[in-house]
């Protein structure tokens, strides 16, 4: 610089000095603050929705009952499950369940010789070899899985393909673990109820050795209404997991605000002449029964889930949750149908289901677009949820009630009251 300097003459040095340099200078200190700003704000652009992203996905994931693998797992082997259950007569969702319980869905054999359905009895008894540690492949998982469907069946005779009563499905996962012998009081065994709610948290178990653990997994009974709510809102993601999470819980927060300004009153329980308080009587079929008309009234699912009218029904349909879909003509807030405890189902499908009960019933709606209600008690009329209507994504809920009294699914059109019935065709 020096040498190129020496070459000009003083006077344009000198005015380069005057008024040049100083002006690079200036410019320079803005050059550089802009820099900076931009610089942020680029940062700021790109972390802000990925910290958004990544912070909502783990709110999300932790209402998750299963890790997303293995919500995949039950995906991929229902079918194989429900083959199996109907060729040994138990319910279909009972190989998974179990498979669970025994060896966290796993694709492998454990060290304890009694491989992923942890058929104890058969293996110390010499009925069975021992089941090489290590991975296994599809053919081994299913008959594994039908070596446990049997053994299922054979503590638990008087289970079927179609038995959804809990009482006896419960006291047949406690045979399954402690022998079809067992005195125990399922509502007291760990392995059949931790974690189903408030009341059944970190049980002790005793394992067959005389061990005693104080559990953090799931029970089979909650293993079993989870898995049952999963495959029966089976569809594709409403979104990626990245815009998913995020969406639904700001479709939470607003559906929160909205209940917080809405006028939530007793929804339709006008007497029609003749004293018809329903839709209708009871319908009976293959897979519905004639609902116990004694007991407390103050128990009875008694509230139209819908704060609006619908604006049609689907068929009666049977399935896991027997039932039926309501649609109604626009958003509409989702109110608790009676009192008792409500838990809620989610799935990384965007699949939302609430179960309600108490000590005479228990009913279930699936499709909601948003949760409004945590776990825990809940009284009749509450808000729960909401739904968005005919023509949008979660455009009906699925209704179905459980009678625990007469252990059967029921009408649920018998039990909305009337001003809140769907149109007749």
């Amino acid at each position: 610089m020096e040498g190129v300097a020496s070459l000009l003459p003083r006077w344009l040095i000198d005015w380069l000095q005057v008024y040049i340099v100083p002006f690079f200078q200036i410019q320079a200190r803005v050059l550089l603050r802009a820099l900076l700003r931009g610089a942020t704000d680029t940062i700021l652009f790109i972390s802000l929705p990925l910290t958004i992203g990544i912070g909502s996905q783990a709110i999300w994931r932790s209402r998750y009952e299963f890790t997303s693998e293995q919500q995949q797992k039950i995906e991929k082997w229902s079918s194989v499950s429900q083959i199996i259950a109907y060729q040994e007569d138990i319910p279909p969702v009972v190989p998974l369940v179990l498979w669970y319980k025994e060896n966290g869905l796993k694709s492998e054999n454990p060290g304890n010789c009694e491989g992923i359905m942890g058929l104890h009895t058969a293996i110390n008894s010499g009925e069975l070899p021992c089941f090489p540690t290590g991975p296994i492949g599809t053919w081994e998982i299913s008959y594994q899985l039908l070596l446990g469907a049997r053994t299922f069946k054979s503590y638990c005779p008087e289970v079927s393909y179609t038995t959804n009563n809990p009482s006896i499905l419960q006291r047949c996962y406690l045979r399954y673990n402690a022998g079809p012998k067992t005195q125990q009081d399922p509502d007291a065994s760990a392995y059949v109820m931790n974690g189903y709610d408030a009341a059944h948290q970190d049980m002790i178990l005793t394992d067959v050795g005389g061990q005693t653990y104080q559990l953090s997994a799931l029970g089979a009974w909650p293993v079993h209404l989870s898995i049952q709510m999963q495959l029966a809102q089976r569809s594709t993601p409403m979104a990626p997991p990245v815009l998913l999470a995020p969406t639904m819980l700001s479709q939470e927060l607003i559906d929160k605000a909205w209940i917080r300004t809405t006028d939530i009153s007793i929804n339709g329980r006008e007497i029609a002449p003749g004293g018809q308080r329903t839709c209708r009587q009871p319908v009976v079929d293959d897979c519905l029964i004639a609902p116990h008309d004694d007991g407390d009234p103050t128990l009875r699912p008694s509230v139209s889930p819908l704060l609006v009218p619908p604006e049609e029904s689907g068929s009666l349909s049977c399935g896991l949750l027997p039932g039926m879909d309501l649609t109604p003509p626009k958003a509409s807030i989702v109110l608790a149908p009676m009192s008792g405890y409500l838990k809620r189902y989610t799935d990384e499908f965007g699949h939302l289901a609430i179960q309600i009960e108490n000590e005479e019933w228990i009913v279930w709606i699936t499709g909601l677009r948003s949760y409004t209600h945590a776990e825990g008690t809940v009284t009749s009329e509450t808000p729960i949820g909401a739904i968005s209507g005919a023509g949008r994504h979660t455009a009906n809920i699925h209704y179905a009630i459980y009678d625990k009294v007469e252990a059967g699914f029921v009408d649920p059109l018998s039990f909305i009251p009337m001003g809140m019935c769907p149109p007749t065709g």
